[in-house]
């Protein structure tokens, strides 16, 4: 087992992340506008029947998890792009999402959630105070849920997967600290930016990130890796 430092509620430890080193490169012909329009066909195709249903507000063919996440990429276009078309897709979603299910789900599908309406508040602020409002309610309520699933008694700290999981699972980890940043951006409660202190530090230094920025997927209530894919880093600067 590990030991960690981890910094108290009044600490001043500083969040410092080293952001992934990577070269990408697009071709000559790769425009903004084609970039764009590319974008606006993904959507568009991502909206249609059947794989989005306005009446159900669902994605029927996807999982809670990614059907949130699908949500998320989805107010993210509006946001980017300023195409409010897709937007009541949204409110159609949260309205028929399945709330009391997903309290039954692992912590990092909570924390799917806040992620999501946490995007959806930041663009409904200016438009549609009334669904801001909503929408923070949602992101705080699965972040309550969410953050019971952080343990101190193994592994010196960190978040498990799910109710009765011994896992501490690198993704959930990596949610709780970025929505743990984000959450408190917008309700500025000291102890969630202690939280996402917490979090980054025991991560930092659970041995999980490996020399390439990589990460390796968990560990059990012994510290040992508990599977050998890795996963790309979520928070950077």
């Amino acid at each position: 087992m590990r030991d960690f430092d981890i910094p108290s509620a009044n600490s001043s430890a500083r969040l410092e992340v080293t952001p992934l080193q990577r070269e990408f490169s697009a071709s000559d012909n790769d425009t903004s506008d084609a970039r764009l329009e590319h974008l606006q066909s993904l959507v568009q195709t991502l909206q249609l029947s059947p794989n989005f249903r306005l009446a159900s507000g669902s994605y029927p063919h996807a999982c809670e998890w990614t059907s949130t996440v699908l949500a998320t990429i989805l107010i993210d276009y509006c946001d980017l792009t300023g195409d409010n078309q897709y937007f009541p897709d949204f409110v159609a979603f949260y309205h028929n999402q399945p709330v009391c299910h997903l309290c039954t789900q692992k912590n990092d599908d909570k924390l799917w959630v806040v992620m999501t309406y946490l995007r959806g508040a930041a663009y409904a602020e200016g438009r549609n105070e009334r669904l801001r409002t909503k929408f923070l309610r949602r992101a705080k309520f699965f972040y309550y849920q969410a953050k019971r699933g952080w343990d101190d008694t193994t592994c010196g700290g960190g978040m498990y997967w799910g109710q009765c999981s011994k896992y501490k699972n690198a993704v959930t980890i990596e949610l709780y600290v970025t929505v743990s940043i984000r959450i408190y951006e917008v309700f500025r409660e000291e102890w969630m930016l202690h939280a996402a202190i917490r979090g980054w530090v025991w991560f930092k230094q659970s041995g999980m990130i490996n020399a390439e920025g990589l990460v390796n997927d968990g560990l059990d209530e012994n510290g040992r890796y508990v599977h050998i894919r890795c996963c790309a880093i979520l928070i950077q600067k």
